[in-house]
């Protein structure tokens, strides 16, 4: 019984950096999630590399106590495979790879692991020019842009705390699961990689009113934060904000990626500028054992 394809899995502190920025550099569909400062930013992670660095899914983990879990850190989407084409015998080959390594698996990607995988929401905007753009903008959006003349713009790296700080006063609290320690990796990363982010703050008076925060890779910007104040909101200063960068990556072939969202609110605001769903996988898998174990766990603290 051969294998067909050369997978390998290797652990992060022998995963060959050149031979990975190589992948990921040659790779088109290549995302901010898959450059090397990034991920190391944000997690631990190994690889399942194909060959000698033809394909590769970078697999962020952790250490729970007893086992070990394939998760989605904060600030990356997804781990997607990149390289050579996925076939369904490599998909195959994979997951019994990832089953052998993990007890616990939610985690996404752009790979369908058959019923343990489930679409998911991801919504972008190929930007092409502001007029073309606008003109698929929802009538509300283009009249509240439209009102708000009293607003400006400016990109400023330098700010990025403050970018950060109106996050967590405006959505932090539906936000848990984002940390001070996450926010605190994300400011390390745009400091150390600034080429890597966009950071605008609008002013309406002199005064923030919004702050958004971009990752910008390979024609894409990421939309990672972005908060109004409350008179942000009553300018509605985050459309203009996004109308905004639309307008300065305009004739570039850059694509906006919301990141979309399960939320109905937020999903119907950021189709309210005309983007498509792009959807990606979640995954969610766990060994009997442990199934079994977090069953009765949650029966213990039941009763």
């Amino acid at each position: 019984y051969s294998l067909m394809y050369d997978l390998t899995y290797i652990e992060n502190k022998n995963v060959d950096k050149h031979k990975w920025n190589a992948l990921v550099s040659s790779s088109n569909h290549s995302l901010i999630f898959h450059n090397y400062d990034y991920l190391n930013a944000f997690c631990v992670w190994d690889a399942i590399i194909l060959d000698n660095y033809s394909g590769a899914i970078a697999l962020p983990r952790i250490k729970k106590v007893g086992y070990l879990k394939l998760y989605q850190p904060s600030f990356i989407q997804k781990s997607n495979w990149i390289g050579a084409t996925l076939t369904p015998a490599l998909i195959a080959q994979l997951w019994i790879l990832i089953q052998s390594k993990f007890d616990y698996v939610h985690f996404n990607s752009n790979i369908l692991f058959g019923n343990m995988s489930a679409p998911r929401i991801n919504l972008t905007l190929p930007i092409t020019t502001l007029e073309k753009n606008q003109s698929n903008y929802s009538k509300s959006l283009r009249k509240n842009i439209l009102k708000a003349d009293s607003l400006v713009l400016i990109k400023d790296l330098n700010r990025v705390e403050e970018t950060a700080d109106f996050y967590k006063k405006a959505y932090g609290h539906l936000n848990m699961q984002l940390d001070s320690e996450d926010y605190t990796r994300l400011i390390r990363l745009v400091n150390k990689r600034p080429e890597m982010f966009l950071n605008c703050i609008v002013l309406s008076h002199g005064q923030t009113v919004a702050t958004l925060l971009f990752a910008k890779y390979n024609k894409r910007l990421h939309y990672i934060l972005g908060a109004p104040n409350e008179e942000g909101r009553r300018l509605n200063a985050l459309s203009f904000g996004i109308n905004a960068v639309i307008s300065t990556y305009q004739n570039q072939n850059y694509i906006l990626d919301f990141e979309g969202s399960m939320i109905p609110s937020v999903k119907e605001y950021y189709m309210s500028f005309g983007s498509f769903d792009e959807p990606f996988y979640e995954t969610n898998w766990c060994t009997p054992w442990l199934k079994l174990l977090i069953k009765t766990y949650k029966r213990l603290k039941r009763s």
